[in-house]
């Protein structure tokens, strides 16, 4: 394998998913179960790299380490993994890169912990040699993504605009949907790099493989905040300048390379992607077994696209369809689950319908309610024959009825 370092950022507070990350660290939302930053560790393993640089807040440091430890990870791909406390919230991620540049002493292959995906790095890697690249960007076109439950809402659509030059897949051009109106450097880029193509079908994953003597650049400028929004587009630009030696590529990532991919930023992304890791879940977690299964002859239970916890209760003809069912849970008799993650705890009543929802950890649904489109947050109850739509539930000590 390539000598480079992995960097796994785990220090965001997840501000755009606050109805989920309330009570819980982004890096720490379970993603069928299993803490998310877990899933790009995994990624990072798997590509062989052996050394690798985890920077997460000084609070959830013991609680990643003791996850990391349950996992079982470092049995089957060995390396030194070292915890980087992070002791300011305000950091943006090239501020974070800076701070601690003294940390990464190699190339390095830099991901979020929100990156969830069960397609092999090793190719980019191989982009990034092949190439001498600066940069390498992983882009895909098949990035999971739903509307997110609580309000009604079309399904979102990529929203990274970039150019990319299709015959050598040089990066011309990147920015996400929060600086659409930034400007394209075309009379540079015309001069330098043959035909671009314009493109909002990829998603930027925010994976990059980049080299230690640009992270040292870094460190050395006080312009910088965000690694993807200020950095990145930095480093593209400067490919134009006379006499440059940058060079940006993208990895557009192959459909044969993995079934699913997330950048699990978003309610939606996170929602969606809770359902569809489940086809690679046993082989990338193989700790957690696989979870259980049910004789319809003999249970009248139907599960079907599902995975539920060994410790989860599970009453007689009940219908479960693609839905995700965590540790000690109890679901009454007669129960419909359908499209939903159900986290740890969670007690559904006998005949409790529950649709395309998140119930978070100790949520309580009464018999014969009606659950449709909603978040139901940590704790909160919704009464017997309660219909309840379109709605992130999360009112203190409000009960929700049907009145």
């Amino acid at each position: 394998m390539y000598d480079m370092q992995g960097v796994l950022l785990c220090s965001g507070g997840g501000t755009r998913m606050p109805a989920l990350t309330r009570d819980v660290q982004k890096c720490l939302l379970p993603v069928v179960g299993v803490p998310m930053f877990l899933y790009p560790l995994s990624s990072l393993l798997r590509t062989g790299i052996t050394e690798i640089k985890v920077f997460v807040r000084e609070v959830f440091e013991p609680v990643l380490r003791k996850e990391l430890e349950k996992s079982k990870l470092l049995e089957k791909y060995p390396a030194k993994i070292e915890f980087i406390k992070v002791d300011q919230d305000e950091f943006g991620t090239a501020d974070l890169l800076k701070h601690y540049h003294s940390k990464i002493t190699k190339d390095a292959l830099i991901v979020s912990c929100d990156f969830i995906s069960d397609a092999s790095l090793i190719p980019l890697v191989d982009v990034f040699r092949a190439t001498n690249a600066t940069l390498v960007a992983l882009i895909a076109d098949t990035c999971v993504n739903a509307p997110a439950p609580g309000a009604k809402s079309k399904k979102p659509k990529a929203s990274d605009l970039m150019a990319l030059v299709e015959s050598t897949g040089q990066l011309a051009f990147l920015c996400g949907d929060d600086d659409f109106d930034a400007a394209l450097a075309m009379e540079k880029m015309s001069k330098v790099l043959p035909a671009v193509r314009l493109t909002a079908k990829y998603n930027d994953c925010h994976v990059y493989a980049i080299r230690h003597k640009t992270l040292q650049q870094l460190s050395r400028s006080k312009n910088f905040s965000s690694f993807k929004a200020d950095y990145v587009p930095h480093l593209i630009e400067k490919q134009f300048d006379a006499d440059s030696d940058i060079k940006c590529f993208a990895y557009p990532l192959p459909h044969e390379n993995g079934f699913v991919t997330a950048h699990a930023n978003t309610i939606g992304a996170y929602f969606e992607v809770n359902k569809a890791i489940q086809k690679s879940f046993t082989r990338l977690m193989e700790y957690r077994g696989a979870g259980q299964s049910f004789n319809y002859k003999a249970d009248k239970i139907s599960a079907h696209e599902s995975r539920i916890e060994d410790s989860a209760q599970i009453g007689k003809e009940t219908v479960i369809k693609r839905s995700v069912i965590l540790d000690n849970c109890r679901i009454g008799e007669k129960a419909k689950l359908k499209e939903s993650i159900i986290a740890r705890g969670v007690v559904i009543g006998n005949g409790a319908s529950v649709s395309n929802s998140i119930v978070c950890e100790g949520a309580e649904i009464g018999e014969n309610a009606d659950v449709t489109n909603c978040i139901v947050a940590k704790d909160q109850k919704v009464s017997a024959k309660a219909k309840v739509q379109n709605e992130v539930v999360n009112g203190g000590d409000e009960t929700w009825t049907d009145d």
